[in-house]
């Protein structure tokens, strides 16, 4: 902290803080907004400072760009989808009937939220690094299952977990993969029986 800041009063050093999170909140919900009406391609950083009500060098204040925003949004949106993934672990996760239900739920809130799920895609494709989020998310995901259920208290370091932790990976990936395709009405991910083999497929991995 600069001699200047540590002169200010709290209060007004908890303002300046608040407004600086505002700002970045602000930009954050107009990029979002730009996102699922346009898609992420077309957006630009004057649209979304615009949007926001802010100057593009006050975008650089927040942002290294587009991406860097994009990939922002991804990091909220799945940290609002853990607990709901998680909530697995406090079900009877070796039944296949509640199994569907949660990957239904699943499907249902990603059918929702199919605009924004469509921009991180756009972002996946054109953004160096974009995936290595997605990647994160994952191990995220295992981690949190791994709390409550055993199959997935996996090291990734550890060589006697290596294929096991790939193998929940893999699942994982699938199954969130085809409930982005199925908020989009893709490919096999349209067949309503998708969900009784994924779920199939989840119970195999907790009970093998």
């Amino acid at each position: 902290m600069t001699s200047a800041a540590l002169a200010l009063p709290a209060g007004l050093l908890a303002f300046q803080s608040r407004r600086k999170e505002d700002t970045r909140s602000r930009l954050l919900g107009a990029a979002a907004t730009a996102f699922c009406a346009r898609g992420y391609v077309p957006v630009s950083i004057e649209e979304i400072a615009l949007a926001a009500g802010v100057s593009r060098m006050t975008f650089y204040r927040h942002f290294g760009g587009k991406a860097e925003i994009a990939t922002e949004l991804f990091r909220l949106n799945a940290h609002a989808h853990l607990p709901m993934i998680a909530a697995i672990g406090a079900c009877e996760f070796r039944d296949a009937a509640v199994v569907r239900d949660w990957i239904a739920g699943i499907f249902a809130v990603d059918r929702e939220q199919r605009a924004i799920l469509q921009a991180f895609i756009q972002a996946n494709v054109i953004e160096a690094g974009f995936a290595e989020e997605g990647h994160a998310f994952i191990g995220a995901i295992i981690a949190v299952l791994g709390e409550d259920i055993p199959a997935f208290a996996l090291d990734p370091n550890a060589p006697s977990d290596r294929r096991r932790y790939v193998e929940a990976s893999l699942l994982l990936y699938e199954l969130l993969d085809q409930s982005n395709h199925a908020a989009r009405n893709l490919g096999v991910a349209a067949d309503h029986i998708l969900v009784e083999v994924l779920a199939d497929r989840f119970v195999a991995f907790v009970t093998r």
